[in-house]
């Protein structure tokens, strides 16, 4: 959300009308009719995924007052009404409302106490925390993200940007190729070219990436030359990769933050449950990999600090892992880190380099407890 919007206890309080507090909403569309704004910003989120879920234009009412207090609640319409409803029973099931009652021409939705926030399941936070991601590394539909080498990487591609720099954009192509070869072999124009392109992919990584730094366009090589462009993005259309993509995920980046939950388990007793702690962590693993480079500085700081929440803890962690990464990168990631953990667009000034990462699916991260993550990941 933008730095325009004024908050209280969570609450949206007041702000630019013209401030769009997610994708699809602005402030002004929450306005009373005196002018003011008292909206809770789970709710709004509650909101936007049931846009992005129900696919079409939703109209809001005038805002209400709910049982306990007011900006709980609020009456939306859209044409389809009764599949409107429809897609928010699922999301009242999942727990993003405590109520969805259809009235004559609209429905009348209200989010459960900020006190009392249902726990997410582990599914559904990873999958939360997969587009946050991806909202950092890509822009519009991230299957179809084709990147050039304007980072060193080569050639990325996909929601989280896997790559021929570090060997993963290998790694996906072969989980696809086992699931389905006839299928990913149709998505390329040729044959030729499919034989070529797993001969890039099979060959070192040096080789391959010197192979995308000819073929990446523009002033800054972050565009890719075609037919090679078409070619991914034929891949990145098939429901098959996006299963693979997400299983691959889980894989390679779930493990990584188990094995920083484990890390911090053994150096304080504070338990991380929370999805935006968790969601900053992930990130952390996606970005620059293991956390092992910084146990020491992170052992030294729990000691001296002795955090006493989660929030504190993960702030830790993020930091100094944010300084082993190369320096013209730090205040990139820990901007990252930290928008995350605040859902909101944090600056962040390292090494003489500044960074202010804005993310368009904070949305997406509830003030909400993860429920069985470790068996979600590990089974």
């Amino acid at each position: 959300m933008s730095a325009k919007i004024l908050f209280h206890n969570d609450y949206i309080i007041g702000g630019n009308e013209n401030s769009r507090l997610t994708p699809n909403f602005r402030l002004k569309e929450f306005l009373q009719p005196d002018g003011s704004v008292n909206i809770h910003r789970e709710l709004v989120a509650g909101l936007q995924i049931l846009r992005d879920q129900f696919g079409c234009p939703v109209r809001i009412m005038q805002p209400k007052v709910s049982g306990q207090k007011p900006g709980l609640g609020l009456s939306i319409t859209a044409t389809d009404l009764e599949g409107l409803y429809k897609q928010a029973g699922i999301l009242l099931r999942q727990g993003y409302f405590s109520l969805c009652r259809p009235g004559a021409n609209s429905i009348y939705l209200e989010m459960p106490h900020p006190d009392q926030l249902p726990p997410i399941a582990a599914k559904t936070a990873f999958n939360c925390g997969v587009q946050v991601t991806a909202a950092y590394e890509t822009s519009g539909d991230p299957y179809l993200q084709v990147t050039g080498n304007f980072d060193g990487a080569g050639l990325s591609f996909g929601p989280i940007q896997c790559n021929l720099g570090s060997g993963t954009l290998q790694e996906l192509f072969r989980h696809m190729r086992g699931e389905n070869e006839q299928l990913l072999q149709h998505c390329f124009g040729s044959l030729d070219d499919y034989l070529t392109f797993w001969k890039i992919l099979d060959g070192s990584r040096k080789q391959a990436t010197a192979w995308a730094d000819q073929l990446s366009t523009g002033s800054r090589k972050q565009g890719f030359s075609e037919p090679w462009k078409s070619y991914l993005q034929n891949v990145g259309q098939e429901p098959l990769f996006r299963q693979v993509m997400l299983r691959y995920a889980y894989d390679k980046y779930g493990k990584l933050l188990m094995a920083a939950l484990a890390f911090l388990s053994g150096v304080s007793q504070v338990k991380i449950t929370n999805l935006r702690c968790l969601a900053a962590l992930y990130d952390m693993g996606v970005q620059q990999g293991s956390l092992k480079k910084a146990y020491a500085a992170i052992r030294q700081r729990v000691a001296r600090e002795h955090p006493t929440d989660e929030f504190a803890l993960t702030r830790i962690t993020v930091e100094e892992r944010a300084k082993k990464a190369s320096r013209q990168w730090r205040a990139d990631c820990l901007s990252r880190r930290l928008s995350i953990l605040e859902r909101r667009q944090v600056s962040v000034t390292l090494e003489g380099k500044q960074a202010r990462r804005s993310n368009p699916k904070t949305y997406l991260l509830r003030d909400s407890k993860v429920k069985g993550l470790d068996r979600y990941l590990v089974g």
